[in-house]
């Protein structure tokens, strides 16, 4: 069985995909209406729930690309 949650395999982007920071980064998981994602977060925009915005068909081909890291 496929843990979606977990981010061992996933890559890290250079920077925050939310407000770009390039320090203090980590790869996290979230829900999207397409299905669960990676994305490189900075910590200040992971304690503040500051999730990046994608469009609908970005979302889709994350959902298929982190599948694809967890195997």
């Amino acid at each position: 069985m496929v843990n979606l949650d977990d981010t061992r395999h996933c890559p890290i982007g250079p920077e925050c995909e939310s407000c770009g920071r390039l320090d203090e980064l980590a790869v996290l998981t979230g829900d999207t209406p397409a299905g669960i994602v990676c994305m490189t977060l900075c910590d200040d925009c992971e304690v503040a729930g500051v999730d990046p915005i994608f469009s609908p068909a970005e979302e889709t081909a994350r959902v298929l690309a982190h599948g694809q890291h967890e195997r």
